[in-house]
């Protein structure tokens, strides 16, 4: 054999070693000659839904009128801003005291009627049957003493039997007169203890109701602020039109008079699809740009009934408190702008996420990653968990700091 045949039979023997090498590697994804692993390590994973909203009144009152009257003294106007306690306007009362001195001799007028009721039995009434059921016992006594004498001298043959026959009729027409007599005097005395009693108590009870009612009325002629707040126009959270409210102005009870805007308690209103709702809950964290500031908030509350609009999906509202300063007016908050919400929907101080594609799924049907502790050390394949959707990609329970490979 020639020395050119060795070296080719050699390099044939090298290239054949180097091809079987080569095959038995362990199969892996290699991009431009270089296997590809993600580095992963716990850290903080956020999961976040954007909506979009209006800052509105988390607190708005309606004040209206506590009865009918008119207007005696107005001490604020449109816009200006009032402390808990301050006076805002005062109404006249009299019309009022009228219906209150009224009502109030009703009550004297049914307070002594109940004590007629209540002292019945001693009363002038029952005193008056009891003194006629005297009358008729003692006219039947002396009738009867008399029919008694009259037939004793009948039995002696001294009167005719005529005088007995008259005394025997009068004696019954006696008798009658006692026992209606007992029975006026028994249903005068019922009189002060069955419905009549109650009536008088029910009535007194009415007209004590009504007198401190209207007296109630006028210690609300006086309309202070409850809270700090700014002052609107009652317009403003009516339908009907309402005009500026001037002193002399006649007003009718339950007609609104001012609106009260709590300046410390806004609130977002937003609205999210029943796709996303499943996202929600009360208590969760949001971010809140609004005239170019950065607030933050939190879900107060989902609507159980869906909004009343068309379309094919149903929208529920959602409502954000915000956490703002004592003077939110300072930064250029006002109602009715616009806000753009990040809700927090997912939160995890220490999760791992890894790459979608760097899950696999083994013949029964469970999920796992290819991952290495540190670079040089053994792979292995680890079964995981899969969580939330987030920013960084999936969401995995039952894997540590290290390397996952990817496809």
């Amino acid at each position: 054999m020639t020395r050119r045949h060795l070296l080719a039979c050699a390099f044939v023997t090298l290239a054949g070693a180097l091809m079987v090498f080569w095959l038995s590697r362990p199969v892996s994804t290699v991009q431009g000659g270089v296997e590809r692993w993600q580095r992963v390590e716990p850290h903080l994973l956020e999961s976040q839904l954007g909506l979009v909203g209006r800052i509105h009144a988390g607190r708005q009152l309606i004040l209206a009128a506590p009865f009918d009257g008119s207007i005696a003294a107005l001490f604020v106007e449109d816009g200006q801003q009032v402390q808990a306690g301050e006076t805002l306007m005062m109404l006249d009362t009299e019309g009022l005291e009228i219906q209150l001195r009224e009502a109030q001799a009703q009550v004297l007028k049914a307070g002594e009627a109940l004590r007629q009721m209540q002292g019945w039995q001693d009363g002038p009434e029952v005193a008056q049957a009891r003194r006629a059921q005297d009358r008729a016992r003692g006219a039947l006594a002396v009738s009867q003493a008399e029919l008694d004498d009259t037939r004793r001298l009948f039995d002696r043959g001294i009167v005719a039997r005529m005088e007995v026959d008259n005394l025997i009729q009068q004696v019954r027409v006696q008798q009658q007169g006692v026992l209606e007599a007992e029975h006026a005097l028994r249903l005068t005395r019922a009189r002060g203890q069955g419905n009549d009693l109650r009536i008088a108590q029910m009535e007194m009870t009415n007209a004590q109701a009504r007198w401190q009612a209207l007296a109630r009325m006028c210690e609300q002629r006086v309309i202070k602020a409850p809270f700090p707040a700014l002052v609107a126009r009652a317009s403003h959270a009516v339908a009907r039109p309402q005009r500026h409210l001037q002193v002399g102005q006649q007003v009718a009870q339950g007609q609104p008079l001012l609106a009260l805007v709590d300046v410390g308690r806004l609130e977002v209103l937003a609205k999210v699809e029943e796709g996303d709702l499943g996202k929600l809950r009360e208590g969760m964290s949001v971010e809140v740009r609004v005239a170019g500031q950065q607030l933050a908030g939190r879900v107060q509350r989902i609507a159980l009934q869906a909004r009343e609009e068309g379309g094919d999906g149903a929208w529920y509202d959602l409502v954000v408190s915000l956490d703002t300063p004592s003077q939110p007016w300072a930064l250029g908050l006002r109602l009715g702008m616009s806000a753009q919400l990040k809700v927090v929907v997912h939160r995890s101080e220490r999760g791992i996420a890894v790459a979608p594609e760097s899950l696999r799924v083994d013949e029964s049907g469970r999920t796992y990653v290819v991952y290495r502790e540190a670079e040089g050390q053994p792979e292995r394949n680890v079964f995981v968990e899969i969580g939330a959707t987030v920013a960084e990609g999936v969401e995995v329970q039952g894997l540590g700091a290290g390397d996952v490979r990817m496809p």
